[in-house]
C-alpha cells in the first residue's frame, strides 16, 4: 500500500491539504483506496464514507459534503448505493469535478427482491443502473471489473490534471498488473473449493461468485434492515443442509444477529466477509481486502 494516508470523512474533520496536490473524493473505500494507487503522490484523497458504516443506510455530514463539493474528481459507486451523491451533484454548477460514477455501464446483475433468494447470478442481468431496475451495485468485488473501473479512474485523473499524464498512466500500468495477479490468485484457490455454495448477509459478492463459480444459495437481508421472515430462514437452512455449506458469511457493517440466529438453526459457524474494507489487518488496501476475504472463505469452502 502507498504510504499517502486517506483522510476519511468521519466527524467532518480534514486535514490541511497540500497546495500541489489535486483534491479527489470517493464515496467508499476501495475507490479511494483505487484513487490513492493511481494518483500517488499527486493526489490528496478523501473517503465521505468512514470505515464501518454501512453506504446503503450512510448520510453524510455537512463537512463532508463540503468536502467532496471541493474535489476535481468524485467517484461513487450509484446504482442506488450512494444516493447523496447524486443528489449533491445535482446541485452542482458548470465547472465541477470529473465524476466517475462506477456502475455507469456497466451490466448490472439482477438484485434480490422480496427475499427471491434463487440463484439470481443465473436469472439474466438488469440492463441499466438506473431507474426502478438499477441492480446490484457491489462490482468493485471483482477484480477484473475493477481493471476496468481504473481505467475510467485513471482517465478521470488525467482529465482534471493533464499536466501529469505520465504519471498517471504509469500508475495506472503498475496497479492494473497488480489486479491481475490478484485475479489469477483467487481464480487459482476458488478453482479448489470443494464447497461452492455459500450463504451471504446481504448480495455483495454477487459479481465476485459470478467471476469464480460460485453460487449464492442464501442471502439473509436483501436489504439492509429488512430481517428475513421465518419461512425465509426455514428455506436457508434447508439449503445449508442441502449443498452442506459449513458457514454463514456475515458484515463487519451490518448487525450479525440475524447471521447468527441462522448459523444456530443450521448449526454451522459465522464467519466475516468484508466488502468495503477500514479494518485491520488489511485496512484501506484493496488488495489485502480482496486476499482476507479470500482466506475467510478458504476456511468454509476449501
Amino acid at each position: 500500500m502507498l504510504g499517502l494516508a486517506l483522510a476519511l470523512g468521519a466527524g467532518g474533520i480534514f486535514p490541511a491539504r497540500a497546495a500541489d496536490k489535486l483534491p479527489v473524493a470517493a464515496s467508499i473505500l476501495p475507490l479511494g483506496n483505487f484513487l490513492e494507487n493511481l494518483g500517488g503522490e499527486r493526489v490528496q484523497v478523501t473517503v465521505l464514507i468512514p470505515p464501518g458504516a454501512s453506504p446503503h443506510v450512510y448520510e453524510p455530514s455537512p463537512a463532508a459534503v463540503a468536502e467532496a463539493s471541493r474535489a476535481r474528481v468524485l467517484a461513487y459507486v450509484g446504482a442506488g448505493l450512494d444516493p447523496w451523491v447524486e443528489r449533491l451533484l445535482a446541485g452542482q454548477r458548470e465547472g465541477g469535478p470529473q465524476v466517475v460514477q462506477a456502475t455507469a455501464g456497466i451490466p448490472l446483475l439482477a438484485d434480490v427482491g422480496h427475499h427471491e433468494q434463487e440463484h439470481h447470478a443465473d436469472r439474466g442481468r438488469a440492463t441499466t443502473g438506473h431507474g426502478h431496475h438499477q441492480g446490484n451495485p457491489h462490482i468493485w468485488l471483482d477484480p477484473v471489473i475493477a481493471q476496468d473501473l481504473c481505467r475510467r479512474l485513471a482517465a478521470a485523473l488525467i482529465a482534471a490534471d493533464p499536466e501529469h499524464r505520465e504519471a498517471y498512466e504509469a500508475n495506472l500500468a503498475r496497479y492494473l498488473k497488480e489486479l491481475e495477479a490478484l485475479h489469477q490468485e483467487i481464480a487459482a484457490a476458488t478453482a479448489t473449493f470443494r464447497i461452492r455454495e455459500f450463504v451471504s448477509f446481504h448480495p455483495a459478492f454477487t459479481y465476485f461468485a459470478q467471476r469464480y463459480g460460485l453460487k449464492e444459495v442464501g442471502v439473509i437481508e436483501a436489504a439492509p434492515g429488512r430481517e428475513p421472515t421465518p419461512g425465509h430462514l426455514r428455506k436457508m437452512v434447508n439449503n445449508i443442509r442441502k449443498f452442506g455449506v459449513q458457514a454463514v458469511f456475515a458484515e463487519p457493517q451490518l448487525s450479525p444477529r440475524a447471521a447468527e440466529v441462522l448459523a444456530r438453526e443450521a448449526r454451522v459457524k459465522v464467519l466475516i466477509l468484508d466488502p468495503l474494507g477500514g479494518r485491520p489487518p488489511y485496512g484501506n488496501d484493496y488488495l489485502l481486502l480482496m486476499r482476507h476475504n479470500l482466506a475467510v472463505m478458504r476456511q468454509a469452502m476449501q
